[in-house]
């Protein structure tokens, strides 16, 4: 087995959570997604540009978004059942090969043809219908990857590694477009594909992952899969509720953060400078948050830590409708970043040691379709509201609707005991 596996007195906040890295198998899984996230900030940043200079619309660009979160409101419950059915590392190399073919399609396109927003438009469907099955493919082979002790410690490397190369990434995008042109920078991104892929290829999943069931017989249909999913989730008290306050919370933070431009530009007064401060501090304060979980034993008792981090992410979006300077908001944003990025690790990480092997890429699927599909409906009616109240009141909305959103975690004593031990 080429997993190392470390007893529970041997991990803990004594220890760095970078050992984690000393794992083989996650450490290829942890090299191949930061460098394919940085990749794919790099690729969004140039086909955001492209379809704009090439239509100079807004409804181009909505069209370019929209079609990022159509594959996992169409497709996202049969990737679950399929993640299930089969095995997961070769699922998660199909879907990288397959992305990295796309890109370098595009680059070459692009180069002998040029800008086509049909085909930029096209490609990112694809892109992001294969990624419906890697995400959640990801999230749900971690627990055969890393021994459970370390479940916390290295989902909080990963979403912090990769938020991080994310950020890092976009102005890495915007000096391709300058400078050596669309069809490199394409190129790059797939690429960064190619190096995730190799990773992944390197992986070994220890005996007992759902590889091992890839050639049992199978007496329902894939849609049977998928109700089973669904009728394992509605018996998971907890679970549910958990999932649906995520979902409805979501909607409020999706007001929240897709409008940090204009918070910046008409509530503080800022330029490009003070957006890219906030964006810079959010991004900050996720990567510290997303690595606390370890440190501080969220694995004991994940329901209660939910409680407070989730809910008290509102109230500092309230605070930040309040103050009208540009450093209270710096520290407002980089604490609300760190709050919603110790509930996600916990989360995620309390999800993979309380669900059962055979039901987590359901449930991962699930509850990133329900996640997604509110982040257009937020953006929706965030604009909608900062059209007819102003930014200020719609923050003030955007936070006490996430507080508000939170109210059955503290109500269930069923979250409250989720995950104890």
């Amino acid at each position: 087995m080429d997993v190392p596996l470390q007893s529970d007195a041997m991990t803990g906040s004594t220890l760095s959570p970078f050992r984690t890295l000393q794992n083989p198998n996650f450490r290829r899984l942890w090299i191949g997604a930061v460098t394919s996230a940085a990749g794919a900030a790099v690729g969004s940043i140039i086909l955001t540009w492209l379809v704009y200079n090439a239509t100079h619309s807004p409804l181009a660009i909505s069209a370019l978004g929209i079609v990022q979160f159509l594959p996992t409101l169409a497709f996202g419950l049969v990737a679950g059942a399929l993640i299930d059915r089969l095995d997961r590392r070769r699922l998660m190399l199909t879907c990288d090969v397959a992305r990295a073919v796309c890109f370098g399609g595009l680059a070459v396109y692009v180069l002998l043809y040029g800008v086509s927003t049909v085909a930029l438009i096209g490609v990112v469907f694809v892109v992001a219908t294969f990624s419906t099955v890697f995400r959640p493919a990801t999230n749900a082979a971690m627990p055969r990857i890393v021994p459970a002790s370390d479940l916390s410690d290295a989902n909080g490397l990963l979403q912090g590694a990769t938020t991080i190369a994310q950020f890092v990434g976009s102005p890495i995008g915007s000096l391709f477009v300058v400078t050596v042109g669309a069809a490199v920078g394409f190129a790059f991104n797939a690429l960064t594909f190619a190096v995730s892929g190799t990773m992944i290829f390197l992986m070994v999943i220890p005996t007992g992952a759902s590889s091992a069931r890839i050639d049992q017989p199978r007496r329902r249909s894939l849609l049977g899969d998928v109700s089973d999913g669904l009728r394992f989730l509605r018996s998971q008290r907890a679970l549910l509720i958990i999932t649906l306050t995520a979902m409805v919370a979501n909607f409020f933070l999706t007001i929240w953060g897709g409008f940090t431009v204009i918070y910046a530009a008409e509530h503080l007064h800022q330029g490009a400078t003070g957006f890219a401060i906030l964006v810079a501090a959010n991004t900050a304060g996720f990567a510290i948050g997303a690595i606390l979980p370890g440190r501080v034993h969220t694995s004991v008792r994940p329901g209660i830590w939910l409680l407070p981090t989730w809910g008290l992410v509102g109230f500092f979006v309230v605070g930040l409708a309040w103050t009208s300077s540009l450093f209270v908001a710096t520290v407002l944003s980089v604490i609300a970043g760190a709050l919603l990025s110790f509930g996600n690790t916990t989360w995620l990480s309390g999800v993979q040691r309380e669900v059962p092997d055979e039901y987590l890429g359901r449930y991962f699927a699930t509850d990133e379709a329900g996640s997604f599909a509110m982040i257009p409906a937020g953006l929706a009616v965030g604009g909608v509201l900062v059209l007819t109240l102003g930014i200020s009141w719609t923050y003030v909305i955007a936070g006490i609707g996430t507080l508000a959103s939170n109210v059955p975690l503290f109500l269930s004593t069923t979250v409250r005991s989720w995950g104890r031990k």
